[in-house]
């Protein structure tokens, strides 16, 4: 048996028929046929079919209704069945048949009564129908098994068995176990599609096919609700830990749970990690000093399946593999041009990377430039350009500070790499030891020192301490001690130096280097033998001028308290300096009148010689000089004493044999000018 009812009718001379068939209430459209049969498949669907069957061209119906009846059962059950026979049998056996895997007879009821396979008592089957010869055929099966299932009737013949009439027996079991099925790795974010598969168990066969079951969905023994269906499309990284189970259900029949399958979700990397997690600065970059190790940071990302890990190093060469094992840097030196370490995961075609940014910090040594180059002493021509350049690698950006002397006096300071100091001309007086010092917090500090030496030519020094005008005895054995400042770099030679003035002297002279290099002191001792020695004197240096002084008779210099009560008098005037200019002229007037009238002729033949030097000084290239000379001389009457050769700065309360001068006051240019038309 298939299940199926097939139609047949006597053939008639016409070539086609037009059918209509109602299943239980629902009417199909007419067909027309050529054959005179007509198939209705899985007819346990329905309870009544009914087929209409018209010859054309002929409108006449000829309808024929086939009951479908069929009971259902549960494997395990007992259960009665029975039709109505169309006649019992003349013969007067009635055999009833058993239709499924194979057509068997499973008795034969006789008026007489029932033989079950030539025995009277089945244990399987029981023959209700009384009397015996009743068309009322019912029996009852025990035991029910699936092999029950099927189709059963009875006749005289097997053939009178399947025309028509009996009982379908349906007997319902537990599905099979289902299995899911799919492909269980899948993105993240995509759908999959897992199967639950079971097949019905219910006999026979062909209705067993016509089944839909129904579908429970389990994730940890948690009923998923709303999936009922063979199919659940689901997945979520979340869940990769999840197992799923389903159950397969016919009518009230409920499978066991399938075994469980788990979803294995394919993603990542995502959110690389480092451990230890490295401390980072305010710019999001890990500090490290040059040549300290880092390490070791294990770089994990969340993967599945996991990731291939490894790391790279970039430095100004770009990037390079760098020590690494199975996801681990390992413990390394830094240089100063790595710039990173970067961890790469790596799933396949995916990728995702993550960097430690390095701060890596040092400092150089210092480099020192002069006019652009590298010496540990330099020397120049005065007033030649000097430029001093200063160069100190480090990262951060160190402070670099330029100074001179042993006093570390600062020049110049700044933060970067360079700093520049430029002297446009150079002096005398730049002479010394520069210093440049590179600092960074953490360093120790880094320096270079050039001593600079600036070559100049010989000349009176306008800010030593000097004094132009001497008061002073005579006789064999007196000598006046001048001390002249002056510049030179080199230091001059003494022999080189030689005094002019009213009478050829030879002078001792001494030279004195103070603690600066190019600063001297020319001392001289000057004979002072008798009043021809007095006048002006003058001091070269190779042929060269360098100053003057006056050498007066001791007692015709001025009283200290009349130049001070004339200066009192003319700071309130606000003539100081005419004032000063005007007494001293005078002075000078009645120091000539005197010194005619005690020495006759030959004081005039001196005051000659000292109109004579004026004029001189008048027609030189230096009188300007001079005259400033001549109002240092004034200045020193008021503030300073002479005593036996040695001079005291009263200001200061020091001598000069104390290695301290400073240059003093000038008077007025115009006084040498007023003395000479007197």
């Amino acid at each position: 048996m298939s299940g199926n009812v097939i139609f047949t009718w006597t053939p008639s001379n016409y070539s086609s028929y037009d059918i209509s068939l109602t299943r239980d209430t629902a009417a199909d459209a007419w067909t027309r046929m050529r054959y005179a049969q007509y198939t209705v498949r899985d007819v346990l669907l329905y309870d009544t079919i009914t087929i209409n069957v018209r010859a054309t061209p002929w409108s006449v119906d000829n309808r024929l209704t086939f009951n479908v009846f069929k009971v259902k059962t549960k494997v395990g059950d007992t259960v009665n069945l029975s039709w109505t026979a169309p006649f019992f049998p003349v013969a007067g056996r009635y055999l009833v048949y058993h239709t499924y895997r194979e057509n068997r007879t499973i008795f034969s009821v006789r008026s007489s009564g029932v033989s079950y396979g030539g025995y009277n008592q089945s244990t399987k089957y029981t023959y209700l129908t009384r009397p015996f010869a009743s068309t009322n055929i019912m029996f009852k099966i025990r035991n029910i098994t699936l092999d029950d299932a099927g189709y059963y009737n009875g006749g005289s013949w097997a053939g009178s068995a399947w025309s028509g009439g009996g009982v379908v027996l349906i007997v319902s079991d537990k599905p099979s176990k289902p299995k899911i099925t799919g492909d269980l790795n899948v993105e993240v974010n995509r759908y999959i599609t897992l199967t639950c598969s079971s097949q019905s168990t219910s006999a026979p066969d062909y209705y067993s096919k016509l089944l839909t079951l129904s579908y429970t969905w389990f994730v940890n023994d948690t009923r998923i609700g709303g999936e009922n269906r063979k199919t659940l499309r689901y997945v979520t990284r979340d869940l990769k830990y999840n197992r799923y189970t389903c159950t397969a259900t016919e009518e009230d029949l409920e499978t066991d749970r399938s075994d469980p399958v788990q979803i294995n979700p394919l993603y990542g990397p995502d959110i690389i990690k480092f451990t230890p997690e490295p401390i980072l600065n305010i710019n999001d970059k890990l500090t490290v000093r040059e040549g300290e190790t880092i390490g070791p940071f294990v770089c994990t990302a969340d993967c599945n399946p996991p990731c291939n890990i490894r790391w790279i190093v970039k430095d100004t060469d770009g990037f390079s593999d760098s020590r690494s094992e199975l996801g681990t840097l390992l413990q390394q030196a830094t240089q100063r041009d790595m710039q990173l370490f970067r961890c790469i995961a790596d799933r396949g075609n995916k990728t995702l990377k993550q960097s430690i940014q390095l701060d890596v910090q040092y400092l150089d040594d210092t480099l020192l430039y002069t006019n652009g180059e590298m010496k540990s002493n330099i020397e120049l021509d005065e007033n030649a350009p000097l430029g001093i350049s200063c160069r100190v690698d480090g990262n951060p950006a160190p402070t670099i500070r330029l100074s001179r002397g042993q006093a570390d006096t600062e020049l110049e300071q700044g933060q970067g790499t360079w700093l520049n100091y430029t002297i446009v001309t150079a002096q005398c007086t730049d002479t010394d030891t520069y210093r440049c010092r590179g600092t960074s917090t953490g360093f120790s500090n880094t320096e270079k020192v050039i001593n600079i030496n600036v070559l100049c030519n010989t000349r009176f020094d306008k800010a030593g301490t000097f004094k132009s005008t001497y008061g002073s005895k005579s006789g064999t054995d007196t000598t006046i001690n001048v001390a002249v400042p002056i510049i030179a770099n080199p230091p001059p030679q003494s022999s080189d130096f030689k005094w002019d003035g009213p009478m050829q002297v030879s002078a001792r002279t001494i030279l004195s280097t103070g603690d600066v290099s190019y600063k001297h002191v020319i001392e001289s001792f000057i004979p002072v033998k008798d009043h021809t020695y007095f006048g002006y004197y003058t001091l070269s240096y190779k042929g060269q001028t360098v100053t003057r002084i006056t050498i007066n008779a001791e007692g015709e210099v001025a009283s200290r308290s009349s130049i001070i009560a004339i200066s009192l008098l003319s700071i309130l005037l606000g003539l100081t300096w005419f004032t000063v200019a005007v007494f001293v002229s005078y002075n000078r007037r009645y120091r000539n009148v005197h010194q005619n009238s005690k020495h006759g002729e030959e004081r005039t033949q001196i005051e000659t010689q000292n109109m004579t030097q004026h004029y001189d000084d008048v027609q030189g290239t230096d009188v300007y000089e001079l005259e400033a000379q001549n109002m240092t001389q004034h200045y020193d009457d008021v503030q300073g004493t002479v005593d036996e050769g040695n001079y005291t700065d009263l200001k200061e309360g020091k001598t000069f044999a104390e290695g301290d001068y400073t240059e003093l006051g000038q008077r007025d240019p115009e006084t040498s000018y007023q003395e000479l038309k007197e």
